[in-house]
């Protein structure tokens, strides 16, 4: 392991909490634990300390090589599981995560199958404000897992402007909705046009179906772009 690797360390709840300053931590823990309680009808047990009071961990020799190992992927059978991610998994941005980091989870297994594709429930209708689209940055998520931070700005770049230039969606296997360049890449400029050409609310299904369809693009794109920056 390298001198940086030895370096590395995790920082403890208890050491986060110092840092904090100990009057604030103390108002915050006093206000906090009584209103927790009384909200309960039988008795709670709490953590012991030495749950609680974690100490500096080394960074572990078993920790997977970054970037993780990655295998080629199919762009259709990748598309294909986006789009039914979107309704299965719940959203945009775990559409792309599981078509493409649950499917490398599912084929190669370790380290893989150790990111749980709920995490980025929160990526849905661009984090909730509207912001960023969930379903590029579960792309730009795995650009980052898979390729070296020195070039995943360029790849990630490409994803952009893929998103920003061409019609979209082009995957539609059960609704022909429109398909048309977002000024931006964010959510509420990409749905807020496809509604307003449409005439579709965010409730209707033809808009679930567009998202999907947009889904299973993004993730076609970004293992696209990864098969190509690995000649695969």
């Amino acid at each position: 392991m390298s001198e940086a690797n030895k370096n590395e360390k995790v920082y403890s709840r208890r050491d986060m909490l110092k840092t904090a300053g100990k009057t604030a931590v103390g108002v915050a823990a006093v206000s906090f634990i009584p209103s927790f309680l009384t909200g309960c009808d039988k008795k709670v047990e709490l953590p012991s300390k030495e749950v609680l009071a974690y100490e500096y961990v080394e960074a572990s020799e078993d920790a997977p090589v970054y970037p993780y190992p990655y295998q080629k992927l199919d762009i259709g059978t990748t598309m294909e599981r986006g789009y039914a991610g979107y309704y299965n998994k719940g959203g945009c941005c775990r559409g792309v995560v599981d078509a493409v980091i649950g499917q490398l989870g599912d084929k190669a297994g370790y380290p893989w199958n150790q990111i749980p594709v709920d995490v980025f429930a929160n990526g849905a209708t661009g984090f909730g404000a509207g912001s960023l689209c969930g379903a590029i940055a579960g792309a730009a998520t795995c650009i980052g897992f898979a390729i070296p931070p020195e070039d995943a700005p360029a790849v990630t770049a490409e994803l952009f402007k893929w998103y920003t230039s061409t019609e979209l969606p082009t995957y539609k296997p059960d609704v022909d909705v429109d398909s048309l360049v977002s000024p931006s890449v964010n959510c509420i400029d990409s749905v807020g046009q496809f509604m307003e050409v449409s005439g579709y609310g965010m409730k209707d299904p033809e808009r679930k179906a567009r998202c999907a369809g947009l889904t299973a693009d993004a993730a076609g794109k970004v293992v696209e772009l990864i098969n190509a920056y690995y000649n695969l």
